[in-house]
This record gives structure tokens, C-alpha cells and sequence, in this order.
């Protein structure tokens, strides 16, 4: 196992967790992504037969607010960065012969706007990204599935809905039909399906892990 970010000091103890080999890179840069998958390529001795692009930032405000290099940061992190690593990853497995899997990390932003917390910028990204996990797995088949996860609501440090317990809560008794937030873990084993024999005749689907909230 390899794990990739631009952060040795927030790789590291994540690498030593997981008994995994680190590689430090921007996902936004196409020449340390091709060094990255080459480096991870040496370390598991071939191509990755499985890649989970989960490299991500989140930012809001309004449309009319936002300038040109707050958009660039969000879509050249989510979707570009997604789609130079899922390149770089299923050319090498295509010249050796090999078979793979990707899974896309998306989001229910991507599916459906938020009214509480605008964020043109990121929902275009994780939108771009089903879209991307679309053309990539019809492109790639057979021999690369491709497919997206769409988290929604999540226990992450990442989630700012809960900064206010109140709105918090009464968003998920409104919007939320199981009521609660998910969990990484929730999130972790959508991907492990995906990723898995299992899930074999998947691929082009975005999965939303939302607690039914895109059902609504």
C-alpha cells in the first residue's frame, strides 16, 4: 500500500499507521504526479491495481463573491488532481496488460445544491468528478473499473455544519432520513465494496453514502 499528500508532516504518522510506503506530492502538478505513481509503482513492485483518489479541499461562498484563484484552488485540487492521478495510474496499468480498479471520491455536493452553505466552486468539482468517473469507465473498460463515492454528511473534521449544534441537528432531523451523521468508516467500507471482487459488473456509478438525503 502507498499513500500519497502534498504534507510529509500529516503523511507520515498516516504511513506509519498503515504500515504503508509514503510519497509526498501536489496532486496539482502533472510532473510530481507522473514521479508519485512511479515511485508508488517501485515500492509495490507494478502498476497500483488500485487507486482511491480522495485528495480533496473544501471552501464556500457565494458565486458573485468568489474570485479566479479561490475557484482554481478548489477544481485544480478535486477535479484535475483527480483526473492527472487516475491518468498517470491507468496508463501504467494499460502498457503492462494489467487489470485495475479506481474509486473517485465525489460528494452529494455534486449531486444536489446547498442553499445553508454555497459553494459554486466545489460542487462544480465534485460534480466534474462523477462526470470524469463516468467517461473514464466507459473508456478504460473491461480491464479498469471506474467508479465514484458521494459521501454526504460525514464525521470528519472537514464537515462545518455541526459549528452550530443547533442547525446541526435540526438539518439532520429535517434533510436526513436516517437522522445522524455518517461515519469515515461508512464511507471507508462503500469503498472497499467498490474496490472488491464483489462489485465485479460495477462500474460508471456514483454511490451516494448520504443517510438517504439525496433520496429527498
Amino acid at each position: 500500500m502507498c499513500v500519497l499528500d502534498r504534507r510529509g508532516d500529516a503523511l507520515a504518522p498516516v504511513a506509519s499507521e498503515l504500515g504503508a510506503s509514503a510519497v509526498i506530492a501536489d496532486v496539482r502538478d502533472p510532473a510530481e504526479v507522473e514521479r508519485a505513481v512511479d515511485e508508488a509503482a517501485t515500492a509495490l513492485g507494478g502498476a497500483p491495481d488500485l487507486l482511491v483518489n480522495a485528495a480533496g479541499v473544501y471552501r464556500f461562498a457565494p458565486a458573485i463573491d468568489l474570485d479566479v484563484a479561490e475557484w482554481d484552488e478548489v477544481v485544480d485540487t478535486n477535479l484535475r488532481g483527480s483526473w492527472l492521478v487516475a491518468r498517470a495510474v491507468a496508463a501504467r496499468l494499460v502498457a503492462a496488460g494489467s487489470r485495475g480498479t479506481i474509486v473517485n471520491i465525489s460528494s452529494t455536493a455534486g449531486l444536489v445544491a446547498d442553499r445553508d452553505e454555497p459553494s459554486v466552486h466545489y460542487n462544480a468539482s465534485k460534480a466534474g468528478v462523477i462526470a470524469l468517473t463516468k467517461q473514464l469507465a466507459v473508456e478504460l473498460a473491461p480491464a479498469i473499473r471506474v467508479n465514484a463515492v458521494c459521501p454526504g454528511v460525514i464525521d470528519t473534521p472537514m464537515l462545518r455544519m455541526m459549528d452550530d449544534p443547533a442547525v446541526g441537528e435540526r438539518y439532520l432531523h429535517e434533510m436526513v432520513p436516517l437522522r445522524r451523521l455518517g461515519t469515515p468508516r461508512e464511507v471507508a467500507e462503500a469503498i472497499a465494496f467498490l474496490s472488491a471482487d464483489g462489485s465485479g459488473y460495477v462500474t460508471g456509478v456514483a454511490l451516494p453514502v448520504d443517510g438517504g438525503a439525496t433520496a429527498i
